[in-house]
């Protein structure tokens, strides 16, 4: 009997194969619909934001653009964190350009494009970027940068943010006053960037919010987590099935 249940533990554990992520879209409560995924890389800090066009309407035509924000956006146009927002315009005959929002005069966010212009605006001091994100004019003093990204040429789109990418590894807790078992979830959490945990009983299910504590004892009624500094974190969930997926998820939201 031990050993089965030994045996059904790795399985659980070794299932921690990927962290995914969900947005924001409109108003919509961002669990409802499945928008993005983050895969980390096991070998980079790079990780991939994959976008169903589905969820982005403004994807789905030439000129049409988005403004993906991983960290909150100050009044004063900054980013309160590392990550500037993520600038994602469409081309013609199925060319995208993500680009890196943050004005190469003073950083601040600039804005979508506008789609009659096909132009970026930098709210702070006028400079104007192309759809690829050259340089047109003003106090920039150069292009935005660019973000790898490729496309399915249906509906999915694959974008590498440098420095997002993370890494999870769980374990077995057992709450000291007894009760339900815990699974641990542990991870590199990134400034002022938002978290949840999701569960998936299979590959074919999908994947639905777990509540979970930030402490091995405590209630497990949070449903998202944010740290004030990059620090190492743990959540724990109530284990209640003997295998499947959990995921740490960023929430993303269009700005």
């Amino acid at each position: 009997m031990k050993q089965n249940s030994n045996l059904e533990r790795r399985r659980f554990i070794k299932r921690f194969a990927f962290a995914t992520a969900y947005s924001a879209l409109l108003g919509k409560t961002w669990t409802d619909v499945l928008a993005s995924e983050i895969r980390t890389l096991s070998v980079s800090s790079t990780g991939t934001l994959r976008l169903k066009l589905d969820n982005f309407p403004a994807l789905k035509n030439e000129s049409g653009s988005v403004r993906l924000a991983l960290n909150p956006l100050r009044a004063d146009r900054m980013p309160d964190g590392q990550f500037h927002p993520v600038i994602i315009n469409r081309g013609p005959n199925n060319t995208f350009f993500a680009l890196n929002s943050r004005c190469t005069h003073q950083q601040c966010a600039v804005d979508p494009m506008d789609t009659f212009t096909n132009q970026m605006r930098c709210p702070c001091h006028g400079s104007i970027f192309a759809i690829d994100g050259r340089r047109i004019s003003g106090q920039a003093t150069s292009a935005l940068s660019k973000y790898t990204v490729n496309f399915d040429g249906a509906n999915l789109l694959e974008v590498q943010i440098p420095s997002l990418g993370y890494s999870i590894t769980g374990s077995d807790v057992q709450p000291a006053g007894g009760g339900t078992p815990r699974f641990r979830l542990d991870f590199r959490a990134l400034r002022k960037v938002e978290y949840e945990v999701l569960y998936r009983e299979s590959l074919d299910k999908e994947a639905a919010p777990a509540s979970f504590s930030a402490t091995a004892d405590g209630a497990a009624d949070q449903t998202t987590f944010s740290s004030a500094t990059t620090a190492n974190a743990s959540l724990f969930v109530e284990r209640k099935s003997p295998a499947g997926f959990y995921m740490v998820a960023v929430r993303v939201s269009e700005i």
